[in-house]
């Protein structure tokens, strides 16, 4: 067989071998799982190991074995905004807490409570206070209110045992 210059015959075209890939290649690789699967992990841990007792605090009052507590509060009178007085508002409200020790706090602190509640009741317009999504978005901030007041994340939920609107 002839063999012309420039054309690689039959045997020679099998015993070539294909190229690795380059170092830079496999480098890169392990650069790129180390940019996507481990920064994100030692940046998860950072921020458990800065807020772990946050954290913890958090997620302990899902799994609290305790049977709840309840708190009244005792009716809240206020005017609605826009109203000019010719309206207001009685609203009286049980807190279900995470533990006994926390009625002390609210009681400590229930005057800062219930002005911080009649704020924000006052704050709303006569329609607001009426629609039921804005109540169950009232009942949330509620109970934030008093988990900001006492510095704990105790309230499980605000149940609204007088809800008046005259």
């Amino acid at each position: 067989m002839k063999r012309e210059e420039g054309i690689p015959m039959a045997e020679e075209v099998t015993d070539q071998k294909p190229k690795k890939g380059s170092k830079v290649q496999s480098v890169g690789k392990y650069f790129l799982i180390g940019i996507f699967v481990l920064a994100p992990m030692l940046l998860a841990y950072a921020i458990v190991d800065k807020n772990y007792e946050q954290i913890y605090t958090f997620t302990s009052s899902f799994l609290a074995s305790e049977e709840p507590v309840y708190f009244q509060i005792e009716e809240l009178i206020v005017n609605p905004a826009e109203t000019r007085g010719q309206r207001y508002l009685v609203v009286e409200c049980n807190l279900e807490l995470q533990h006994t020790d926390h009625i002390a706090l609210v009681e400590q602190n229930i005057q800062r409570i219930k002005h911080d509640m009649m704020e924000l009741l006052s704050s709303r317009t006569v329609q607001q206070l009426g629609e039921f999504e804005e109540r169950e978005r009232l009942r949330g901030e509620l109970a934030e209110v008093v988990n900001q007041a006492i510095g704990l994340r105790s309230v499980r939920n605000l149940y609204y045992t007088r809800y008046v609107m005259q």
